[in-house]
C-alpha cells in the first residue's frame, strides 16, 4: 500500500530554525527530541511514537510513504505549503525496537534517534523546536508510547531531500490527490496518487542538476 504523513520539521518556528543554524542540522528533519521520522539515518525509520497505534502498526514490508511536513510558511515562501521532504521503501517491520537495533548494529550503522533502548539517549532538548520544554517528561511520553507500540518500521529512502525540500501548495496537492487530505490519521494512497508524488520529487531532482 502507499500513505501520505506529515511532520513537524525543525524549521516550524524560529526556535527551531535557530537550533538548525546554532547546531547545523538540516531545517527539515523532525524537529521533536526523538526524531520521528528519522531520515537522517542510513536506513530511515518510522515508530510509534508520534501517533501511536494510528500509523506505523498498518505499515507492512513494500508499502511506500510519502512525508511532507505540517503545512506552514516556510522561508524564503510567505504562502502556507507543505514541503516534499521524503519517499520511503518500507523494507522491514519489527515488532520491539530491541530488535530493530539489533538489525542496525549488525550493520555497523548508528541506531536512529527513535530507537528506544538503552543507551541511545534522546536528542538534547536544546537541539529540538520546543527548547523550553521539559525534555525529561517529554522524554517519558516517548517510552511510554515505545512500550504501548512497540512496532518499528525500517525504510529505504527513495528521495529525500533535508535542506531544501520543494514546496507544495494547494493547487499542487490538489493536481496530485484531487483535494486536500487530512493527515492527522494518516490516509492510504492509490498507486497513481503515489506516481504523481514521485514525478514531483524526479522534477526537482531534474531542476537542480
Amino acid at each position: 500500500m502507499n500513505f501520505i504523513n506529515a511532520f513537524r520539521p525543525l524549521s516550524v518556528n524560529k526556535d527551531g530554525s535557530e537550533a538548525s543554524r546554532r547546531f547545523g542540522l538540516p531545517p527539515f528533519i523532525d524537529g521533536s527530541i526523538r526524531r520521528e521520522p528519522d531520515l537522517q539515518s542510513r536506513f530511515p525509520s518510522i515508530t510509534a511514537l508520534c501517533r501511536a497505534g494510528l500509523f506505523a502498526p498498518r505499515l507492512m514490508p513494500g508499502d511506500r510513504l510519502v512525508y511532507v511536513t505540517v503545512k506552514g510558511r516556510y522561508p524564503p515562501y510567505r504562502f502556507p505549503h507543505w514541503r516534499l521532504v521524503a519517499l520511503l521503501h518500507v523494507i522491514a517491520k519489527f515488532q520491539s525496537h530491541s530488535e530493530a537495533s539489533a538489525w542496525y548494529s549488525e550493520r555497523g550503522l548508528p541506531l536512529p534517534s527513535n530507537c528506544l533502548v538503552p543507551g541511545n539517549n534522546p536528542t538534547p532538548v536544546e537541539m529540538s523546536a520546543l527548547p523550553g520544554r521539559d525534555p525529561r517528561e517529554w522524554e517519558l511520553g516517548y517510552q511510554l508510547r515505545a512500550r504501548k507500540v512497540p512496532v518499528f518500521l525500517v525504510c529505504d529512502p527513495i528521495y529525500l531531500e533535508l535542506n531544501e525540500p520543494l514546496p507544495i501548495g494547494e493547487d499542487d496537492m490538489i493536481a496530485a490527490l484531487g483535494r486536500i487530505p487530512g493527515l492527522q490519521n494518516p490516509p492510504s494512497l492509490a498507486d497513481g496518487e503515489y506516481d504523481r508524488f514521485a514525478a514531483i520529487a524526479q522534477g526537482s531532482r531534474k531542476g537542480a542538476a
